[in-house]
This record gives structure tokens, sequence and C-alpha cells, in this order.
């Protein structure tokens, strides 16, 4: 167990309840959050209903955890000495017949959480959802700020966690503010950069676009569903309005309404009521959601006074009280219980050998996490480079980011691989320069230009669908990663998926490790994230990230130590 102050980075709806959780059971917290007026927890509605999905489906111990929030928002409201959660039931509407069917087959397994409508003529047109609520969190989130900011526990700041967090033997040492901790809660949800400790969480993030609306004649107190929900809401002016949403894009992962989905929502409006809406406001962020659809709580496996609550997702009022509670029993030392676990995601206590790398163990999709990384990086107007064009996926990607003002530089040394690109590319309306020629060489080429990229991409291996006896081999491939370490701008990063199940897949992967291993910590931080601990040739994901204060000293002194060892990068690639 940990005694002394726990600093919460990230005052959203996860940090809020962390906050809560550990001051009511005694433990000193310092709060500290960037101060964004747009975060996905203030604009967000905080439903909490029994049912999820198009099947219909009761949330896995929905009612255990609907007490839990419902007690511990209840505990908070009492100790503010302020309503913030509103119990009432929802109304969801079939979308079509299917769901209806659904809905009868279903109706005894849900136990009295939901009871059927029908319509004046006796049809069945939806359900009520008894146990549903909602909670203002935003109201919450200014309340939770005042309250321990009354109380000196508080502080607005930006912290860098490259350069912030320090470690000594007894506590954690935050640079900028000046202070000292036990230990150090990320509750960032997502963040645009990626997080030195947890570069790969969260995994599934998804942009989300909600309208707030005035309707002259439409009247509802209850929240109603039907693809979109409708929300009845104040103004800040105190006027009647409702909140309409939400989208969800997880490609484009800003925080940049569109008129696209302003067009979605106001469209899945007419579904519930068809008088004409005026649109008051119009907001979009980014959820932090995972692909398991479970938040995410832990401690570091290296770092044992680092830890992580994230992932709340689209449920975030229902479980951030459960994963705030599970979080501060990690901290104390409490075993957790088989039934917790079934609906939050604890991290594996292990720890490496090498503490210099972040290794992530678990069962995932090595290309979405990569993709993931690179979005939270990369803007609109940047270099990039995919240094293994393959069938253009990646390429795709990067050049949706960058933009048209951006640039897109492809690499592939099989003519089929560049063709694939182009066309993939031309479907899109999208541009990319292409070359086909040995990674190795033209990133060097490229580096010798003088380009400084944003993000370097490799897949290695063989191209999928192709010749397996061409595959990208181990001394070309060091020679392409050294040149993108070199031409890569400050904050930027590499991704290098690395496949072990293909004869040479192994060895290339250990070199690649071997080289990154090496890599001097002051000017970059790596990360390796198996694909299946279970399975020795499973894929791999390295990612490097230049820090954004690098020393050319150190690195010359990094190409040197390299260049007398045996992982030399020579060589060129073999067909």
């Amino acid at each position: 167990m940990l005694s002394g102050n726990v600093l919460i980075v990230g005052q959203g709806l996860a940090g809020s309840c962390l906050a809560w959780v550990l001051h009511l059971s005694g433990r000193g917290v310092i709060l500290v959050d960037r101060g964004e007026p747009i975060t996905a927890s203030r604009i967000a509605a905080g439903l909490i209903t029994p049912v999820t999905g198009r099947r219909l489906t009761i949330a896995h111990r929905f009612a255990e955890n609907h007490r839990q929030a419902v007690n511990f928002y209840r505990q908070i409201e009492r100790e503010l000495g302020m309503t913030m959660l509103q119990e009432q039931p929802a109304i969801r509407y079939f979308q079509n017949v299917e769901e209806r069917n659904i809905f009868e087959t279903k109706l005894s397994q849900f136990d009295g959480h939901l009871t059927p409508r029908t319509d004046s003529a006796g049809q069945l047109t939806g359900f009520e959802m008894r146990d549903s609520a909602r909670l203002y969190v935003a109201r919450f989130l200014d309340q939770t700020r005042q309250y321990f900011a009354a109380r000196g526990r508080f502080q607005i700041a930006d912290l860098n966690l490259e350069t912030d967090i320090l470690f000594n033997h007894d506590e954690v040492f935050v640079n900028s503010l000046n202070i000292g901790c036990s230990a150090v809660a990320l509750c960032q949800g997502y963040e645009h950069l990626s997080n030195r400790f947890f570069p790969s969480i969260p995994d599934n993030p998804a942009k989300g676009e909600i309208l707030r609306v005035r309707l002259d004649h439409y009247r509802s107190e209850s929240a109603v569903h039907k693809g979109i929900w409708l929300v009845p809401d104040t103004n800040p002016d105190g006027q009647t309005s409702f909140l309409l949403g939400a989208t969800f894009d997880r490609s484009s992962l800003d925080q940049h309404p569109t008129a696209a989905g302003r067009d979605e929502l106001l469209t899945g409006l007419q579904q519930i009521t068809l008088e004409p809406a005026e649109v008051i406001d119009h907001v979009a962020a980014v959820r932090a959601g995972m692909h398991r659809r479970r938040p995410i709580v832990g401690r570091h496996p290296d770092h044992d006074r680092v830890f992580l609550l994230n992932g709340l997702g689209s449920h975030g009022a229902l479980l951030a009280p459960v994963a705030a509670q599970t979080l501060r029993d990690i901290i104390c030392g409490i075993p957790i219980s088989v039934e917790v676990k079934e609906v939050i995601d604890v991290l594996p206590a292990v720890r490496h050998t090498k503490p210099a790398t972040n290794h992530v163990k678990r069962s995932r999709s090595l290309t979405q996490l990569a993709h993931n990384v690179v979005r939270r990086i990369v803007r609109p107007g940047d270099t990039v480079v995919d240094a293994t064009a393959g069938n253009g996926n990646d390429t795709q990607m990067l050049a949706t980011l960058v933009g048209p003002q951006g640039r897109t530089i492809a690499i592939d040394i099989q003519p089929t691989a560049i063709t694939a690109t182009s066309l993939r590319l031309q479907k899109s309306g999208l541009h990319a320069e292409l070359f086909c020629a040995d990674h190795a060489p033209e990133l060097e080429r490229l580096k010798s230009s003088g380009i400084s990229a944003t993000a370097v991409m490799f897949n290695l291996g063989y191209l999928p669908g192709s010749n397996h006896l061409i595959v990208t081999e181990g001394p070309s491939t060091l020679a392409a990663i050294r040149s993108a370490s070199d031409l890569l701008a400050p904050g930027g990063v590499i991704t290098i998926i690395a496949y072990r199940g293909h004869p040479g897949g192994e060895a290339e992967a250990v070199l690649v490790e071997q080289w990154i291993d090496q890599m001097p910590g002051e000017c970059f931080e790596t990360s390796k994230i198996e694909g299946d601990s279970n399975n020795i040739t499973s894929p791999v994901l390295f990612l490097i990230r230049k820090r954004n204060s690098t020393n050319s000293t150190t690195n010359n002194r990094f190409a040197m130590r390299a260049e007398r060892t045996n992982l030399t990068p020579t060589g060129s690639r073999v067909c």
C-alpha cells in the first residue's frame, strides 16, 4: 500500500470520480487538469441505461453497477449539498421490425427492467427502461473542481509527461509544479499526444458530435432513444432546449464539428419528431473507448507508482464509479474480485527486467493500435512516410490525416504494391508521392533532402496476397529504421509491426528489438506491444517516439555505439 498524496492527471469524469473515491477514503489527492473548455466528459449527456446495442442486451452486471453508481453520486451530492443525478425512466423506440421481434423474444429475460410501450392502436412501438438516469456531468466536474480548489487540491497545468514526472526511491516528483507525491494516476482520456507510460491506451477512440437544439412544440421529460438520443436540458440562460447525439467517427479524431455530423443528427431527429429544430450549439470531442468496451485500470508494469484509469467510452456515467473504486483498491493493495474483473479490465501486474521500455502484453489488433498512435500525433499539413506501402492501408490513413496541404510519401520495392496503393488512393480521392524502391536507401535519400516527418510507418514481412518469398530482411530494415529516426521530427513517432510467423520473421523482429533497445533514452522513448503473449509467432508492434528536446551529440554517440556492434544496419533488401 502506498501512503501520501496521489497526483491525478486529468479532471474529466474518470479523474473526478477517482479524486472523490480517494478523498472519501481518507487519502490525500492533488488534481491537475489542462482546463480545456470542451472535452468528451464536459459535453457528455451522462446517460445511464440498462440496454445497449441492437441486440437489446442488458449490460453485464447492470444492477450491481447501477446501484454502486447511484450510491456514489448521492454521496457526492450530500457532500456538496446539490443535485447532480436525475433518476428517471428513459424511452427507446424500435428502429425496425427486427428490433421489435428481438424485444418480444427476450421480454421474459428482462426481469422488469423494461416495460413495453404501445401506440393508440395497441401496436408495440418500444419500451421504457426503468433503471435509467442522467448525470449532469458538466455540473459534476465544475463542483468537483471548486471543492478541491477550495482545499488547495486543484491546479490548472499542462504537464509534459516526458519531462515533468521524475522518480526516486520513495516518491514521484512533478518538476513543473515543484511537488512530490506517492503516486501518479493518469486519467487523461484520449489525448492527441501519446502517453509515454501507456502509449496504446485507449485503443479504440471515437469522435462524437452533439447538437443543442430548440424545439418549440416537442415535449418530453424523458430521454428518448431511436438510433440517436434526444435529452431535455436547460440552456445557460434558463431556457428549455434538447441535447441531440451522438455520432461515432473512428477516423477523424479531432474536436472539429462537421456539416456531415450535423446532418446525420438532424436526419436522425426526424425519427423522433418531424418538427424543425433550431440548432443552438454544435460541439465535438473524442471518447476514450476500448476494443473490449470496458474501462481499464491498473499499475504500470515497470513504474509501480504510476497508475491508469481510462477507456470509459460511452458508458462513463455508469462505470466511472466502479472503475475508480477498483483503482483505489489496487493503489491500497486490496485484491480485486472476479466479479469486478467481468466489467473492468485490470492491467496485469508484471514487472519487466528492462524498465526503459514499456512492454504491454494483450491480444489485440496491432494495426489498429499503430493507427491510433499515429492519429494522436499527425496533424493536417504534416509530412508522413509509409516505408512499406504494401496494399496501401497505412498510406491511405496517413494521407487522410495530413490532408491536401500535407505531404504523404509511400515506398515499396514491389511494383504490385505501388500499383495497389495508387488505386486505393485514387478511389479515396487522396494523393501521395509513390516510390518503387528499397526503403533503406530511399529513406536515406529523404533524410539527406532535409525533410522532417511526423510519422513513419513500417509493416515488415511479405506483401499480403503476393509472393511470400519476397520479404523485408533485417539489415535493410535496420538501415531504414535508422534513417527514419534521423528524419523524425521532435514529438514524432515510428511504428514498426514485425510479423514473426514466416521464415526469417522472428530473427528480423529480434534484430529490430535489439536495435531499439540501444536507442538513447534521452532522445527516444520506445515501447513494445505483443499481439498475443501466449504465441511467440504472433506479430509485435514497436513504437519509437522522438522526445521534444533532442541532442545531436547524443544521436552521434548512439550511431557510433551501434556501429561497434553486430547490429550495424548495412546491406540491402533481398527479394
